[in-house]
């Protein structure tokens, strides 16, 4: 972990307020899920990394274990279910309670893509990985955490699911919402376990997905212009917020959908 994320965790939390508390957090492996995954693990959490992709599991697993954090790597497709299963055993198998599921992983299609010519196949796919990824590892991890008495469950929305995405498209802007719905139903069925469910929904965040998705320089300078707080997120804007929703100052909060977008969505 480097040193940044640790004296800002620090900084920001108290120390070890996640000490001997379990996170899966899927999409871990790169992103603000890696920056998530090492500031979790920078306040004492035991943090499974969750990636499509083994090579960027194992990576964000060694920052945090170098640093004395303790980290798990997994290698999973969220929108398979025996896949989900068999992360979700392991690490039950190796720390015996999930305490926290972060649903982060989710993938998008071609910007700009008007409606009508979407393919089926990128609807489906932005589909399985948003909505039924999310879905597998909330109906995965749900009877264990009924087990334990509790647990979180937080979701990732996005502003286009509190509006619209011109960016990402009627795909993208759907299967948020799915999410969000999601959110809604599983906080009213299950808080008489003791297990909140909130969604985080963040605006565009500056890093390699957004710069990469823009065609220039006017289009980037365009899209500060429409944030009141007039910057595109950090990062780091983002997973404060995802520490606050997992920590016990947000005990009597379940159902919420928490807007992080510089002022964009006013609800």
């Amino acid at each position: 972990m480097n040193q940044i994320s640790l004296v800002a965790a620090r900084e920001a939390f108290a120390p070890g307020i996640f000490a001997g508390r379990n996170f899966l957090v899927t999409g871990a492996g790169r992103g603000i899920g890696k920056l998530l995954a090492e500031r979790l693990a920078g306040l004492g959490a035991r943090v499974a990394i969750c990636d499509l992709v083994e090579e960027r599991a194992r990576e964000t697993a060694r920052i945090i274990t170098e640093a004395d954090g303790e980290a798990v790597p997994l290698v999973a497709d969220v929108s398979k279910e025996n896949e989900v299963r068999a992360a979700v055993d392991a690490v039950l198998s190796r720390w015996g309670r999930i305490d926290v599921l972060v649903n982060m992983a989710g993938s998008y299609g071609a910007a700009y893509r008007v409606t009508h010519e979407t393919p089926v196949d990128e609807w489906d796919s932005v589909f399985a990985s948003n909505v039924r990824g999310s879905f597998l590892c909330a109906k995965t991890i749900l009877p264990h955490m009924i087990e334990a008495g509790g647990g979180r469950i937080i979701n990732f929305a996005s502003n286009a699911g509190r509006s619209v995405s011109p960016l990402l498209g009627c795909s993208y802007t759907a299967a948020k919402t799915a999410v969000i719905g999601m959110t809604r139903h599983l906080s009213r069925e299950y808080a008489r376990h003791g297990i909140l469910v909130n969604t985080i929904a963040p605006g565009p965040v500056a890093g390699e997905r957004v710069s990469g998705l823009l065609r220039n320089d006017e289009e980037g300078q365009a899209l500060n212009g429409q944030i009141p707080i007039g910057r595109l997120a950090e990062p780091a804007d983002i997973v404060d917020v995802v520490l606050f929703m997992a920590s016990d100052a947000s005990r009597y909060m379940t159902g919420a959908i928490l807007d992080v977008s510089g002022g964009l969505i006013l609800a």
